[in-house]
């Protein structure tokens, strides 16, 4: 019985095996054709000439021609950020993140990608699933600001407790919006201006007005933190 069990793993294996080179094969086969490298060449040509319609259309076709190469379903998930087409980013990152639940990058732009369609909801739990991989203080700070606005006040606190304590922190810039355009600016200040919007909420004005007036020493051009002092007062 045993050796028939043997055997019969044996033989499984070499299928198994056979299968594989088979696939392989394949695919080797399917990227040989003329109609595989003249859809590779528009593309190339395309995304050089930033005609994301035409790469677009090449990208379908190599897809359908070769739908088990993972880094033609990456480069349209990254071709639909690029351009902000949030809806078909997720899906297609979801797609992704289903065959390879640990593709961090997929899981960043699709977190992205529900942040800007506004499931917030659904970003913070993206935000999470991608710190327990990456333990990375920006992503914490998303997470306390999805937090923040969600109403999880103590939860975000804690967070923001935790950013502050990190020394990598005050080396730490991050973009923000303003009337001028994207600037940079201290992660400290964001933490601290982070934390004066939980105090106000939380009904605690002069914990608030503290932590806006330690964001603004930090970063003396912080024009949001400013705003939110004068609003305060």
């Amino acid at each position: 019985m045993l050796d028939t069990m043997r055997l019969f793993h044996k033989v499984l294996l070499c299928l198994l095996f056979v299968s594989f080179q088979s696939l392989n094969s394949r695919a080797q086969d399917v990227k040989e054709t003329e109609t595989y490298k003249h859809q590779k060449s528009v593309y190339q040509l395309a995304s050089k000439y930033a005609d994301a319609g035409i790469a677009k259309n090449s990208l379908f076709n190599l897809i359908a021609m070769d739908p088990n190469d993972a880094s033609l379903l990456d480069s349209l998930a990254y071709m639909y950020y690029e351009y902000q087409q949030f809806t078909s980013c997720l899906l297609v990152c979801l797609d992704i993140i289903k065959k390879n639940p640990d593709h961090l990058t997929a899981l960043e732009m699709s977190a992205v990608s529900y942040e800007n369609l506004g499931l917030k909801d659904k970003a913070l739990t993206s935000y999470e699933s991608i710190y327990l991989r990456n333990s990375s203080i920006y992503t914490l700070y998303r997470i306390a600001i999805l937090q923040l606005d969600l109403g999880r006040l103590g939860e975000s606190m804690t967070n923001v407790n935790i950013l502050l304590e990190k020394p990598e922190v005050k080396e730490t810039k991050i973009s923000i919006n303003t009337e001028q355009g994207p600037s940079q600016i201290s992660l400290e200040a964001g933490a601290y201006n982070l934390k004066g919007l939980i105090e106000n909420n939380q009904g605690d004005k002069e914990a608030a007005r503290a932590s806006f007036e330690k964001a603004i020493s930090i970063e003396p051009e912080f024009a949001l933190a400013k705003s939110n002092l004068e609003d305060l007062n």
